[in-house]
């Protein structure tokens, strides 16, 4: 299936309704062409939206750019379709600054969204929202101990956009959120903490970093600790440090949870994919 939906008259009818700041017929363009797998557009097309309607804000040279931005957001979030909201708070959010409560409060309401695809729009927009205002550090500190699992999980990938192994500030407030989710029983959070932002991400980016950090959370007899511990090596980063992996793992053995001992399973199989002679 094609990356992009879109048709040129398509685009054409986009570019006219945005002079007009139709946002209910842009929206409407991207509903006719919804798949059934998200229920909402190619993420090619989601994102061609998103340029336009950030160029033409920041072409309008308007003297309070930012109260542009969280107007326009705010009128697409209004709008009753799926594509609204992940195109809408992705304009929100660069409107961070002239209403920080307002969009605090959407930025919550869509992360925890029932779609999982719009869920995954509102975490970039949380990074966004944080590589452009390092003071909603703060707010992410709280959500860490959110009631919903999808704000915290949302709070796991908002911390990729602190990923600067040149700024020690930014890995500290990183690891700041990371260790108080590395506690957490939601599967939805662990499967995106360890293995994917904790491991593949930060991992084979700064693994020096990411291994003292591992060390030191290891020796926490917890087991969903030890069950992100396990999985960090679930993935590029385990098959690029597979002796490191592999010393972890043999630590991670003698632990009585199950849970544990199917993480350290699960990791020890997929190491074996590369070198079937590893053992513990």
């Amino acid at each position: 299936m094609k990356d992009t939906l879109l048709t040129k008259k398509q685009k054409a009818v986009i570019e006219t309704a945005l002079s007009k700041q139709n946002y209910k017929k842009i929206i409407a363009e991207l509903d006719k062409i919804s798949t059934k797998h998200s229920g909402t557009a190619k993420m090619k097309d989601k994102r061609y939206v998103i340029s336009e309607i950030v160029r033409y804000i920041t072409n309008a040279n308007h003297k309070n750019p930012e109260r542009e931005f969280y107007k326009s957001g705010l009128n697409i979030l209004k709008l009753n379709s799926d594509n609204a909201k992940e195109v809408g708070i992705h304009i929100l959010w660069r409107g961070y600054k002239y209403n920080k409560a307002a969009v605090t409060k959407w930025l919550h309401k869509i992360t925890d969204d029932s779609n999982w695809e719009v869920r995954e729009y509102a975490a970039g927009a949380l990074g966004g929202t944080l590589a452009a205002n390092p003071e909603f550090y703060s707010t992410l500190k709280k959500w860490v101990k959110d009631s919903s699992e999808n704000i915290r999980r949302g709070v796991v990938l908002a911390a990729a956009s602190l990923r600067d192994k040149n700024d020690p500030e930014k890995i500290s407030k990183a690891f700041g959120l990371f260790e108080p989710l590395m506690y957490d029983s939601s599967q939805y959070v662990k499967k995106n903490l360890g293995p994917f932002i904790l491991g593949s991400y930060y991992g084979n980016n700064m693994p020096d970093v990411v291994l003292a950090f591992l060390y030191r959370m290891i020796k926490i007899k917890d087991p969903h600790v030890r069950w992100n511990v396990a999985m960090a090596f679930n993935n590029s980063f385990g098959n690029n440090y597979p002796n490191e992996a592999i010393k972890y793992l043999r630590i991670l053995a003698n632990d009585d949870s199950p849970v544990v001992q199917r993480a350290v399973r699960s990791s020890l199989n997929h190491l074996r994919k590369r070198n079937k002679k590893l053992e513990l």
